[in-house]
C-alpha cells in the first residue's frame, strides 16, 4: 500500500472530525505527540532495534505529525490559543 495514501487518509480522517465543529483544544494529547516527536528525533535509531524497547519505530512519524497538525489546528479553531494570548499566557515573536 501506498504510504503517502495512507498518511493523507488518515489525515483526511482527522480532519473531518475536526470539520465536526465544537472542537476543543486537548492540550495532553498535543504535548505527548510532540514530546513523541522530540525523543524520535532525539533517539540513535529509526526505533527498529529489539533490544531499544523505549525508541519510537519511524512507522510513527506519519501518525504523530498528523497529531501535532489536527491538535494545534483544533487549539487555535476552539479559540483557547486566544484566551490564553490575551489572558499573556503566550507570546508570538
Amino acid at each position: 500500500m501506498n504510504e503517502q495514501r495512507v498518511e493523507n487518509d488518515m489525515f483526511d480522517a482527522m480532519w473531518s472530525f475536526l470539520e465536526m465543529g465544537s472542537q476543543k483544544a486537548n492540550y495532553p494529547a498535543l504535548k505527548h505527540a510532540v514530546l513523541e516527536l522530540r525523543k524520535m528525533m532525539m533517539q540513535k535509531t529509526a526505533g527498529q532495534r529489539k533490544d531499544k524497547k523505549k525508541d519510537i519505530a519511524f512507522d510513527n512519524l506519519a501518525r504523530v505529525k498528523n497529531e501535532i497538525i489536527i491538535e494545534a489546528m483544533a487549539l487555535v479553531l476552539s479559540g483557547e490559543y486566544e484566551e490564553g494570548e490575551r489572558n499573556g499566557e503566550t507570546k508570538d515573536d
